[in-house]
C-alpha cells in the first residue's frame, strides 16, 4: 500500500514539473523574444530620435520587470494565494504582448503615413503590462513547482536541485527557441514574430491551469510577512531586559529583544531574511555583467564580421547568444549527472555558495576574453581592415574578422550561469524561511533587475571619468569609437572584489533546515544533510 501511494505520488510531482516546466518554457520564448528585437524595434521609423537608445531599453525594461517580482513573492505570500498570483500575472502579461502586437501593426504602415505616438504610446504601455507579468510569474512559477514536492519525502534535497537544474535548463529551451525562430521572424516579418509572442504567453496560461484539475497541492494560507517585520522591530524597541552578547553581531542581539513578546520562530525568520540580503547583494553586480551578454556583446558581434546564410547579407549578432544557451542547455545535464555525482562520490560536494563563488568568477573570465576581443577588433578598424554588412535594414562598419571568436566569453557566460543561477534558484528556496519563500524568491530576482539599472550607473561612471581624463567619452553608442575594451575590465575588476566579498560572506553563513514552518536545524558553514524521513 505504501509503495502504491509513494508511486501515485511520484506521478503527480512528475506531471506537474513537466506542467511547470512547460508554462516557463512558453513564457520565457514571449520574454526573449520581446528582448531580442527590442534594439531593432526602437531604432525603426516608428519612433522618433530620442527614442533610438536600445542599450536604455534593454536595461529599463529588464530592471522594471524583476523589480517587480519582489511584489509578485510578496502577494503570493502573503495577499493571493500563489496560483492566482500566477495566473493573474499571465492575464496582464497576454494583455501587454497584444498592445506590443497592435503597435507592430502600426510601425508596418509607411514611414509617411504613421503617427509616431500611437506606436510608441502601445509599445511602452505593452512592456510595463509585461513588465507587471513577468514580476508576478517569474517569482513563482518555479517556486510554485518545488513546493509540489511532499517535505518528507525522501531525498528531498536531490529532487529539489534536480528539479532545478531541469526547471533552468525549460528556461533556456525557450530563450533558445526565442532567438533562432522568434527573434528571426521579426526580422523578416515583425508582425508575425509578435503574434508568436502572444500565441506563446496565452499557451503558458493555458498549460499553467491544465495542473488545477487534481495535480497541484492545496495554497497553504498566506502570511503577513512585512507586518511581522514591523512587529518584531516595535516589540524589540519596546523591550528593556539586556541582552547578551552572541557571535551574530549587533543586529541578531538587537532582533533577541524581540523574543519577549512575539514567537521564537518569526524572529528566527527574520534574522533569516536579513542574513540572505547580504548574499543576495553580491547578485547585483554579477547580474551587471550578465545584462552586457544581451546587450554589449550583441552590439559588439555586428561589428565582427558575420556569416552568410543563404545568400542573405548576414545573420544578425543576436544568434551568436546561442553559443551561451547551448552551453547551458549542455552543462545542465552534464554537471547534473555526472560532475556533481562524481564530486560527491569523492568527498568533495561542493556547497550551494561556493559554487556561486566558481561561477562568479567564470564571470570575471569571460569579461576578461570580451576585453580581449574587443582590443583586437579596435585594432583591426584602426587599421582600416573594416567591411560593410548589413543588420536588420542598417549599414554597420565592421573590422573583417570572424565572430567566432566570441566563443570563449559566450561559453563562459554559460558556464557561469549554471554555477550561479541555477544554484542560486535552489539556495533561496531552501534557505527561505517557510512564511516569506515567494518573497526571498522576489528578492533574489530583483537584484537582476537593480543589476540592470547599476548597468546604466556604471557606464556613465565610466564616460565621466574616461572624459575627464581625455574628453572624450570610451563608451559611446557606437563601439567603433570608444573603447569598450576598457569597459570590460572595468567591469571584471569589480566584479573580482564582489566575489572576494562574497566568498568571505559564504565563510561565515549558516546553513538552516525548514520544515513546516520550523526551523529544524542550524548546521553551520556547511550545507545541510537531507532530513527527510
Amino acid at each position: 500500500m505504501a509503495g502504491q501511494q509513494n508511486d501515485a505520488r511520484f506521478s503527480r510531482v512528475f506531471k506537474t514539473s513537466i506542467i511547470i516546466g512547460l508554462s516557463e518554457l512558453c513564457e520565457r520564448v514571449a520574454y526573449y523574444g520581446i528582448v531580442s528585437n527590442m534594439a531593432l524595434f526602437t531604432t525603426s521609423h516608428c519612433f522618433p530620435r530620442p527614442y533610438n537608445q536600445p542599450s536604455m531599453f534593454i536595461y529599463i525594461f529588464t530592471g522594471f520587470a524583476y523589480v517587480l517580482t519582489m511584489v509578485g513573492g510578496w502577494l503570493a505570500d502573503a495577499v493571493i494565494s500563489r496560483f492566482w498570483t500566477i495566473l493573474g500575472s499571465l492575464a496582464v502579461y497576454f494583455v501587454g504582448t497584444v498592445l506590443l502586437l497592435v503597435s507592430s501593426f502600426y510601425c508596418g504602415e509607411s514611414a509617411s503615413e504613421v503617427n509616431s505616438s500611437v506606436p510608441v504610446s502601445l509599445y511602452i504601455t505593452g512592456l510595463c503590462l509585461v513588465a507587471v507579468g513577468t514580476g508576478g510569474s517569474k517569482s513563482n512559477l518555479g517556486l510554485y513547482g518545488a513546493k509540489q514536492f511532499p517535505e518528507h519525502s525522501q531525498n528531498l534535497d536531490q529532487k529539489l536541485k534536480a528539479f532545478f537544474h531541469w526547471y533552468y535548463w525549460c528556461i533556456n529551451v525557450g530563450g533558445a527557441i526565442a532567438v533562432l525562430g522568434v527573434a528571426y521572424l521579426q526580422e523578416i516579418h515583425p508582425l508575425g514574430g509578435y503574434v508568436v509572442i502572444c500565441a506563446a504567453v496565452l499557451l503558458a496560461g493555458l498549460v499553467f491551469i491544465v495542473g488545477k484539475c487534481g495535480l497541484y497541492e492545496p495554497d497553504e494560507g498566506q502570511e503577513q510577512v512585512l507586518s511581522i517585520v514591523r512587529g518584531i522591530v516595535s516589540a524589540s524597541r519596546r523591550a528593556s531586559r539586556p541582552v547578551h552578547r552572541a557571535p551574530g553581531g549587533c543586529l541578531e542581539r538587537w532582533l533577541d529583544r524581540a523574543n519577549e513578546s512575539r514567537a521564537r520562530e518569526e524572529v528566527d525568520d527574520v534574522k533569516q531574511l536579513f542574513s540572505l540580503l547580504w548574499i543576495f547583494l553580491c547578485f547585483i553586480l554579477y547580474f551587471t555583467l550578465y545584462s552586457q551578454m544581451r546587450t554589449t556583446f550583441l552590439f559588439q558581434s555586428q561589428r565582427l564580421r558575420l556569416p552568410r546564410l543563404s545568400g542573405t547579407e548576414g545573420m544578425d549578432g543576436v544568434f551568436l547568444s546561442v553559443f551561451n544557451v547551448a552551453t547551458i542547455l549542455l552543462m545542465i545535464p552534464i554537471m547534473h549527472w555526472l560532475v556533481y555525482p562524481w564530486m560527491a562520490r569523492m568527498g568533495r560536494d561542493l556547497p550551494s555558495l561556493e559554487r556561486m563563488g566558481i561561477g562568479m568568477l567564470l564571470s570575471v573570465g569571460s569579461m576578461v576574453a570580451a576585453a580581449l576581443v574587443e582590443f583586437y577588433r579596435r585594432e583591426q578598424v584602426l587599421k582600416g581592415n573594416v567591411i560593410i554588412q548589413h543588420i536588420s535594414n542598417q549599414k554597420i562598419s565592421a573590422a573583417d574578422m570572424t565572430v567566432f571568436v566570441q566563443v570563449p566569453q559566450f561559453l563562459l557566460s554559460g558556464m557561469s550561469e549554471v554555477m550561479t543561477m541555477v544554484t542560486g534558484q535552489y539556495f533561496a528556496y531552501t534557505q527561505a524561511p517557510m512564511r516569506a519563500k515567494g518573497t526571498v524568491m522576489g528578492l533574489l530576482l530583483l537584484m537582476w533587475g537593480l543589476g540592470s539599472y547599476f548597468s546604466l550607473g556604471l557606464s556613465a561612471l565610466f564616460n565621466a571619468i574616461s572624459y575627464k581624463m581625455t574628453g572624450e567619452e570610451w563608451f559611446p553608442v557606437e563601439l567603433n569609437h570608444g573603447r569598450a575594451d576598457v569597459f570590460f575590465l572595468f567591469l571584471a575588476f569589480f566584479m573580482l572584489l564582489n566575489t572576494v566579498f562574497f566568498l568571505f560572506l559564504a565563510t561565515r553563513y549558516k546553513y538552516k533546515t525548514y520544515r513546516s514552518h520550523r526551523l529544524l536545524d542550524d548546521v553551520g558553514t556547511t550545507e545541510p544533510e537531507d532530513v527527510s524521513t
